[in-house]
């Protein structure tokens, strides 16, 4: 059975102490945000009143709630103010004191719009670190253009490289490739700066984009493309510089994706399927030769493993020690042990009940990191705000200075 669902515990990790403003929307930033949450920080994410971050209409939903918002919220005290509103704005400014970070990733200038500019920011808190990403870049003609994770796979390339042979390109499904991408960069981006204040007790101004984030995924292709001068094509399954590395159909219809990564692996290989005779044919001798005579090697491949299930398959590459892989879907990825007993997926408590998610990615022997149940928006706005010594009843109602900040 899966691992008990995670729910809310004593924050831990490396970023204990860290406190993250976070005002940002839909999926790069928010997911950035609450990796930093997952590693210990305190990320107070600052939204607009309803309906708030677009991503809350994204479906499938589980009690009225977006369940992307879900997963890419958790790890944070949700808090809803009218930023657009002075005296809103002001709680806001004075949280920002408080605050190690701040993460934007709205569409260039509307931070500043509101009053949030590095310039304003870094005036009220000269350490805080300053992150912005935006879809483009924040110079050239695309730099004010709003754009998601299916326009950047476009303009990027990426999505030329993608689909059949001889096809014309296509957006990869898993929607969030490029979102994620670049929340793995800002987070990387943050660390980094935190690391630099340490030395030297100054805040500084980071801006990335999506566009940059999926170039720089892409290093091999676009090494492809200046050593040749090619467009890289489409090639489905398969590896343009490792053969064989793709998937292969087996007897009863199902894929098994199999690679040859180094060139002991082939006469393996070839023993394992009873082909001796390609591992002797001077045609395949090294994976320089491989690649040349794809088109004679692979056929023959694919004819031999449609001859066997894939469980036959799966037991004779595992004894020759040759890189495989079946493929899973969800139903049989949440059962299997090696997911279960390294904590791949996990059941998470959330406010709209147990959603499941990927596991921390990291291991910390001596500072853990967890995720934590989180808020419904404006689940903690009483609660920041009473600490700044602010009285917020709704984003309609005027805010009360009740206190000395704490």
């Amino acid at each position: 059975m899966p691992r008990k669902a995670a729910s809310a515990r004593q924050r831990s990790g490396p970023l204990k102490g860290i406190r993250v403003f976070d005002m940002t929307i839909a999926a790069a930033g928010p997911w950035a945000a609450m990796l930093l949450g997952a590693l210990g920080a305190e990320v107070i994410k600052v939204e607009a009143p309803n309906p708030g971050d677009m991503i809350r209409s994204v479906l499938p939903e589980k009690k009225k709630m977006s369940v992307v918002y879900a997963h890419c919220n958790i790890n944070k005290k949700g808090i809803v103010l009218n930023l657009k509103k002075e005296d809103q704005r002001a709680v806001a400014l004075e949280l920002v004191k408080t605050c190690d970070i701040l993460v934007e990733n709205m569409t260039q200038g509307t931070a500043a719009e509101l009053g949030f500019s590095y310039e304003a920011v870094s005036r009220l808190n000269p350490r805080i670190i300053y992150c912005s990403s935006n879809a483009y870049g924040y110079v050239g003609p695309m730099a004010t253009w709003g754009g998601n994770d299916p326009t950047t796979q476009a303009f990027t390339g990426w999505a030329s490289t993608q689909g059949p042979p001889g096809g014309p390109g296509e957006i990869l499904r898993y929607y969030a490739h490029k979102d994620i991408n670049c929340s793995s960069h800002i987070v990387a981006s943050i660390l980094q700066a935190l690391i630099h204040r340490a030395r030297t007790g100054k805040g500084q101004r980071l801006n990335l984009s999506m566009a940059e984030c999926s170039l720089s995924l892409q290093g091999t292709r676009l090494a492809e493309y200046f050593a040749t001068g090619k467009q890289p094509p489409p090639m489905g399954t398969a590896c343009p510089t490792v053969v064989p590395n793709e998937a292969f159909r087996c007897q009863e219809g199902k894929y098994i994706a199999v690679a040859v990564v180094e060139e002991s692996q082939w006469p393996r290989l070839c023993r394992a399927i009873g082909r001796e005779d390609l591992a002797a044919d001077p045609r395949f001798a090294t994976n320089r030769q491989r690649v040349e005579n794809r088109e004679v090697l692979v056929p023959q491949l694919v004819e031999t493993f449609a001859t066997k299930p894939v469980a036959w398959w799966v037991y004779r590459l595992t004894e020759a020690r040759v890189p495989h892989g079946r493929f899973l879907d969800y139903p049989a990825l949440l059962e299997h042990p090696q997911v279960q007993q390294n904590g791949l997926i996990v059941p998470m408590d959330t406010p709209w009940g147990t959603m499941f998610m990927g596991g921390v990615p990291w291991t910390f022997e001596k500072t853990p990191a967890a995720y934590h149940k989180g808020t419904v928006p404006g689940g903690a706005t009483e609660e920041v705000a009473g600490s700044l010594g602010f009285a917020v009843a709704s984003p309609t109602a005027a805010v009360v200075r009740v206190t000395a900040a704490k």
